[in-house]
């Protein structure tokens, strides 16, 4: 028997019915088969796979996570829409811890991701990310932690960044482009240029910053929605 027949004979007992779709993309990929013919664990035939149908599978999935996305940002950017109220906001708090590199960002990140599924326009949101993450950061590298809650409302989104540490002894010269008490290790990996504070002014409509030696500080950012800047 030539050893191509073989060769799928023996193919046959080992590619079963419960086995996933990065297998089947291996077989057809290592043997060059158009297609494949799958068993169950009795050995039983039970059918044949083709690629086609292994495209097919995939694009079906894909079009679908597209559309339960869709259906996630629909519902978020009316929700403003379907609440009557005369102050109304939605508040999104999240934790950073002190000194953790590896997960600095999840809270910017997070963010982004909230704010797009509430329909907010794309130069908003990529301002608000990177005012985010400059605050992150900080909270990361140079304090005992804090956390981070962003204010959305139909007009602005209120940014709030707090954290227990040393402060800030002196705020006009932290404000300072490229000043920077980062320790080495920080610069090292890329960290503590000495821009976060004036990458966040740079992307806030307004700015408070309040800091205590010894207690922690406080920084307030606000960005207003298009057309609504008074």
């Amino acid at each position: 028997m030539p050893p191509k027949v073989l060769e799928v004979q023996n193919l046959a007992t080992r590619f079963h019915t419960q086995d996933g779709i990065v297998h089947a993309v291996n077989k057809f990929a290592r043997l060059g088969f158009g297609r494949l013919p799958v068993v169950d664990r009795q050995g039983n035939l039970v059918g044949i796979v083709t690629q086609g149908d292994v495209v097919r599978g995939l694009l079906r999935q894909l079009e679908m996570d597209y559309h339960e996305e869709e259906i996630h940002r629909y519902r978020a950017s009316h929700i403003f829409e379907d609440i009557i109220a005369d102050d109304l906001a939605l508040v999104f708090g999240y934790r950073v811890a002190s000194g953790d590199i590896n997960r600095a960002g999840e809270a910017s990140s997070g963010l982004k991701k909230t704010l797009s599924r509430l329909g907010i326009h794309p130069q908003i949101i990529r301002r608000v990310t990177v005012a985010t993450y400059e605050a992150e950061m900080n909270i990361v590298i140079f304090t005992d932690g804090g956390e981070i809650v962003a204010e959305v409302g139909p007009n602005r989104i209120r940014i709030e960044a707090l954290d227990k540490g040393p402060g800030i002894p002196d705020i006009e010269q932290a404000m300072q482009p490229g000043f920077s008490t980062a320790p080495t290790w920080v610069q090292e990996m890329g960290f503590g240029a000495g821009m976060g504070l004036p990458n966040i002014q740079n992307c806030a409509d307004e700015m408070k910053l309040e800091s205590t030696v010894g207690v922690g500080t406080h920084l307030e950012l606000i960005i207003y929605l298009p057309g609504q800047q008074t």
